[in-house]
């Protein structure tokens, strides 16, 4: 049984039982008897016509039908009551309205039009019937009969009619507007659900953070970008002000308002956020927030974890500067090599002479000493500028690496303070590339490392093999770079250390570029070093001996 035909069910019988306990009351505290037996005799009806109601409701699956069937038998009620309390004179003639304002709500003006016309002719009946003394009047009724005349009856049932229709056409016109008024706020609110959902949908996929802010700065609103990128979660930034949160110092939010009076939009940048114990590089952009009115409510932040691409950006600025370097240098390096070897022959010439003193003899020597040394540093720029051709071949890269940190270990340059720790997983993993060139990585990152602490310290060497390529990472808890060293690493001719030509890392940045993998540097000063190499492996020759 549908809910409105429940709820009319549970309504009639609500209204019946209080006319049967006043009638009980009044029959009971009233000591002269009263002529109220008939109002048993309909509540018992009604009682009797709402269990066939809910049997026929449980029968039958049409709303319509069972209304329908309802307010006939509330019509019928309606009907004996009138007879019961004095027929054309009752009172109680209204409760035709009570029937067809409900059909009116419930069946609309189809509804409210059958109803009216049910209670027309059951009326119309009722009121002849009586009129032609057909119908007695009921002796225990409380009315006294009166004689009506035939205009007075025909006037009577024609304002009674006119009556019945009127409300049926008023409350139907009512019920069809307020039906098509509920419709359309349905809609609406299905709309405005769906474009919420939109909305939400939309601001809680975008890769960007979103921050709204009142007008004095308390954060109202962050999406889960904004969290990630943050590493907060919404509990713990919502309600604090921004100024906590690193996008700007103590103090200088109260000028930005008036900035945003002259110009739209705010952007700023800042190389420096620290976001828990990382420093990262972040965009924002500040925007004014107004409500559906078009009132100042707040501001809007967006803001972007820029420092991949920040990262991006420089490796492009130093493939450009090394290109450049090498196109220049390439020349004059040849240019200077050539003569130095003149003069290195010349000084060894010269120095086999008898004629010299020693002071002469030590002098030449050390024209030789550095004559070498020059020579040395020409040869690995070269080798930068105009690398040796590529040999890919396969190679076991594990175990490579670990005969360039066994060589280290046993190496001059190693001091007493200096420990290397490895943890190479597995101990034997195969991939293609250039054997010699990726040892030379090894050797020069490693190598870096330990100069890099020079009071003593441990080079922690560790890998791990991924879908598609072997990463070895070099950590040192040595004195770390600043933000312009570690810029400026792989720049040629660039070097922290006083015994360095500057190119042992710019040849292995170009080595493992050319073999399609990257390299990774994360550092703090004061606190060390890591060194991350990524290099492809190819998915033919994937094999691990453990």
């Amino acid at each position: 049984m549908h809910t409105d035909a429940r709820m009319l069910i549970a309504v009639r019988v609500v209204a019946v039982t209080t006319l049967l306990l006043a009638t009980l009351i009044i029959q009971y505290t009233v000591r002269e008897l009263l002529p109220i037996n008939y109002l048993y005799t309909t509540a018992g009806l009604t009682y009797g016509l709402t269990l066939a109601y809910i049997g026929v409701g449980k029968l039958l699956t049409s709303r319509k039908l069972n209304l329908v069937i309802q307010i006939s038998g509330d019509l019928v009620v309606e009907t004996v009551l009138v007879y019961f309390t004095g027929g054309l004179d009752s009172p109680f003639s209204f409760l035709y309205l009570v029937s067809i304002i409900t059909a009116s709500m419930l069946l609309y003006r189809r509804g409210g039009l059958l109803a009216a016309s049910g209670a027309v002719i059951l009326y119309g009946a009722l009121a002849d019937l009586m009129y032609y003394g057909v119908l007695p009047l009921p002796e225990q009724s409380w009315f006294v009969p009166t004689p009506w005349s035939s205009s007075r009856l025909y006037f009577n049932m024609a304002t009674n009619f006119a009556g019945f229709y009127a409300t049926a056409f008023l409350t139907s016109y009512l019920a069809e507007k307020l039906r098509k008024t509920f419709e359309e706020l349905d809609a609406n609110r299905q709309n405005l659900a769906e474009l919420r959902a939109l909305n939400q949908n939309v601001v809680e996929s975008i890769p960007s953070g979103l921050i709204t802010l009142s007008q004095e700065g308390i954060v109202t609103f962050i999406n889960p970008a904004g969290c990630l990128i943050l590493h907060q979660d919404a509990q713990s930034v919502i309600g604090h002000r921004i100024e906590q949160f690193g996008f700007y110092a103590a103090g200088e939010w109260q000028g930005v308002p008036r900035t945003l009076t002259a110009e739209p939009v705010v952007r700023s940048e800042k190389n420096d956020f620290q976001i828990g114990d990382e420093t990262r590089s972040l965009g924002f952009a500040l925007t004014p927030l107004n409500s559906i009115e078009g009132m100042a409510s707040g501001y809007t932040l967006i803001f972007q974890d820029l420092t991949d691409m920040k990262k991006l950006e420089a490796e492009l600025r130093l493939k450009d500067r090394m290109a450049a370097v090498g196109e220049l240098s390439a020349g004059i390096a040849h240019e200077i090599r050539n003569p130095l070897a003149a003069i290195a022959g010349s000084v060894q010439v010269l120095k086999k002479s008898t004629a010299l003193n020693p002071q002469e003899q030590r002098l030449m020597s050390i024209i030789l000493k550095e004559s070498e040394r020059l020579n040395k540093s020409i040869a690995d720029f070269l080798r930068f500028v105009k690398p040796q051709e590529k040999r890919p071949a396969e190679f076991d890269i594990a175990a490579s690496l670990s005969e360039t940190l066994d060589l280290l270990g046993n190496s001059p340059e190693l001091g007493a303070g200096h420990t290397i720790e490895h943890s190479i997983t597995p101990p034997s993993y195969t991939i293609v590339g250039d054997g010699d060139q990726i040892r030379q990585v090894f050797w020069n990152i490693a190598r870096n490392a330990v100069q890099a602490m020079p009071d003593g310290g441990t080079l922690l060497v560790t890998t791990e093999v991924g879908d598609d390529h072997y990463k070895i990472v070099f950590s040192d808890n040595g004195r770390g770079m600043n933000d312009a060293d570690q810029r400026r690493l792989f720049q040629p001719f660039r070097t922290n250390f006083p015994s360095g030509t500057g190119l042992g890392m710019a040849i292995s940045y170009r080595i493992v570029q050319e073999h399609g993998g990257r390299i990774d540097v994360t550092s703090r000063e004061g606190v060390g070093t890591a060194i991350t190499v990524s290099l492809p492996v190819s998915a033919s020759i994937q094999n691990a001996v453990a």
